[in-house]
């Protein structure tokens, strides 16, 4: 296990404030690339609770695997008003990740916008903070309704759509290519979203690493169950030369990700 940390090249995820606000300053700089780099003092950071994996106020409903999907299409979209594309971007998403809340998996967003010269009168920011503009929607695009009765497409199958949940005859997005914007709005159609100016990665059951454009959770059990027995050296299947990035890690854990001779490994040891 020394010989192995010895040869990790990578930082261990982050936990404190302060570095997870550097975390996401490097984000928006990364992922939006702006003509003019961003820092701390000149912007502010949101995050909103999105979507979720339940049946909506349409009937619809996420698989939890395409969830984690939408992590990498809700990167550099739009924020906007009530889905009013006539009107420019108040801000742009920027980061998105998966947080479990009890048996419902949580999208959490973040985005940011400039801050004004003077630091003050930051409108956007005072009526998000006050509650003023609390709810959020998304906007995406998809190819069928699929019912969850019979597996055909919900407009033309003999089945409505309704809000229940365990059979109640609903449908899944299926197949999602694009999400085209978020907005603010006055009513959601996933119940319980929200915007908060908590940006701290939540508890999550696991590690959660981005590679090759794909955002994934490494379950990591807890007490008597965990595998880890201190420590572990994870190795990816896939050949790569590039560096997974650690999303989240549990404040249990301390973790690294490194590629050696081609292949990519997770170093996991209990903090």
């Amino acid at each position: 296990m020394e010989k192995l940390t010895e040869m990790l090249i990578a930082r261990l995820s982050v936990n404190n404030p302060e570095e997870r606000t550097a975390f996401l300053i490097n984000k928006i700089n990364d992922s939006i690339k702006p003509p003019q780099p961003v820092t701390a003092e000149n912007v502010h950071i949101r995050a909103m609770y999105i979507v979720n994996d339940l049946v909506n106020s349409h009937g619809g409903q996420f698989r939890r695997e395409d969830l984690y999907k939408l992590c990498d299409l809700l990167v550099d979209t739009p924020v906007l008003v009530g889905h009013n594309r006539s009107n420019p971007p108040l801000a742009r998403t920027f980061h998105a990740e998966p947080v479990e809340d009890g048996s419902i998996l949580w999208i959490k967003s973040y985005f940011y916008w400039p801050r004004s010269a003077d630091g003050v009168n930051d409108e956007l920011a005072m009526k998000i903070d006050s509650g003023v503009l609390k709810e959020c929607s998304i906007s995406f695009i998809y190819t069928m309704p699929e019912c969850t009765v019979c597996g055909q497409d919900m407009r033309s199958c003999p089945h409505d759509p309704t809000t229940g949940e365990g059979d109640s005859p609903h449908f899944i997005y299926n197949n999602i290519t694009q999400v085209l914007e978020t907005s603010l709005v006055y009513k959601g159609s996933v119940k319980g979203t929200y915007i908060t100016d908590k940006l701290a990665s939540e508890k999550s059951k696991g590690i959660i690493i981005s590679h090759n454009g794909r955002t994934v959770e490494i379950p990591v059990p807890d007490g008597e169950h965990n595998p880890l027995g201190g420590a572990a050296v994870i190795q990816f299947d896939n050949e790569s030369a590039v560096i997974p990035e650690i999303e989240f890690c549990p404040d249990r854990l301390a973790a690294a990700a490194a590629v050696r001779k081609g292949r990519v490994y997770l170093l996991a040891k209990s903090s």
